[in-house]
């Protein structure tokens, strides 16, 4: 698995020569939202702020786990002020490599395999008390993907050592309710393949629409047009893998009531036109 040079398109994971992908001690966010082609792991270890997954807000804070399946929509805000001190790993997999070396471990390989359901909401876990074990974990395995050294069996064992480590609940018990993002996230998954005017949005919440635009604006650091962007790019990737669908009615199932205007914002954002995108899955 490599990444891509580029930090503008929506997919920065893809999925080629390598299966995994290893980040340790970063002190940057991807303050948009995204998805990657695969199984996600984001550790925090110090620092403060919110992700936005599942239509909710979590509190991201020190000892918190957030496993985000292939093509979970979602997005990661450090606090103000936190930047200096935020760090984290994150680690990229090939979920559907890693599940068949785990055939010898059944109920691991079960675990794994749920969590990188597409239906499934992003996981959230506490494991704050196993922080120092974590640390002498990531150290390890940090040195062991910084060389070319590294086989399957490494990121499988790494895979059983966290999965072992993960209680039998997670926490997605503890959300932010309160945020106004959360109603208007809701609203657009409902209706992001309707033409949009905020004038319904603003009706449906009882609210003003500069009230409503001005508050997205600031509990989630972009503008609702551009979620909602996001939203129907997400979905078109979806039927041009799963669909045989034309350009134009993928674009227009997708929201879109100009052709064009879809194959250049989808271009823009994932680095290819719709066409290459659907060859590329062939």
């Amino acid at each position: 698995m490599k990444t891509s040079n580029s930090t503008a398109f929506l997919e920065l994971v893809s999925l080629n020569e390598r299966v995994v992908s290893f980040s340790r001690l970063c002190a940057n966010s991807v303050r948009y939202h995204h998805w990657h082609q695969c199984l996600e792991i984001l550790y925090i270890e110090a620092g403060y702020g919110v992700i936005v997954v599942n239509n909710q807000q979590y509190t991201m804070r020190p000892g918190r786990l957030f496993i985000f399946p292939p093509f979970k929509l979602h997005k990661v805000m450090v606090a103000d002020g936190q930047n200096d001190v935020y760090r984290r790993t994150i680690i990229h997999v090939d979920n559907m490599v890693i599940a068949s070396f785990l055939a010898g471990f059944p109920n691991h390989q079960a675990q794994l395999m749920q969590l990188s359901l597409r239906e499934s909401p992003a996981a959230v876990y506490d494991i704050a008390e196993h922080n120092s074990v974590m640390d002498v974990i990531f150290t390890q395995y940090n040195n062991i993907f910084n060389t070319d050294g590294y086989s399957t069996e490494n990121i499988s064992c790494m895979l059983i050592q966290l999965l072992t480590f993960l209680p039998a609940k997670n926490g997605n018990h503890d959300v932010l309710t309160s945020s106004l993002s959360d109603k208007v996230m809701q609203w657009v998954e409902n209706n992001y393949g309707d033409k949009f005017m905020l004038d319904s949005l603003a009706l449906h919440l009882g609210l003003s629409r500069s009230y409503v635009s001005r508050r997205f604006r600031q509990e989630t650091g972009e503008p609702i047009h551009d979620y909602l962007l996001t939203r129907r790019i997400r979905f078109a990737c979806e039927l041009l893998r799963d669909s045989k669908s034309s350009i134009k009615k993928i674009s227009i199932e997708s929201g879109f009531s100009d052709t064009t205007y879809f194959i250049s914002s989808f271009r823009k954002r994932i680095g290819k036109t719709p066409l290459q995108y659907r060859k590329s899955y062939e």
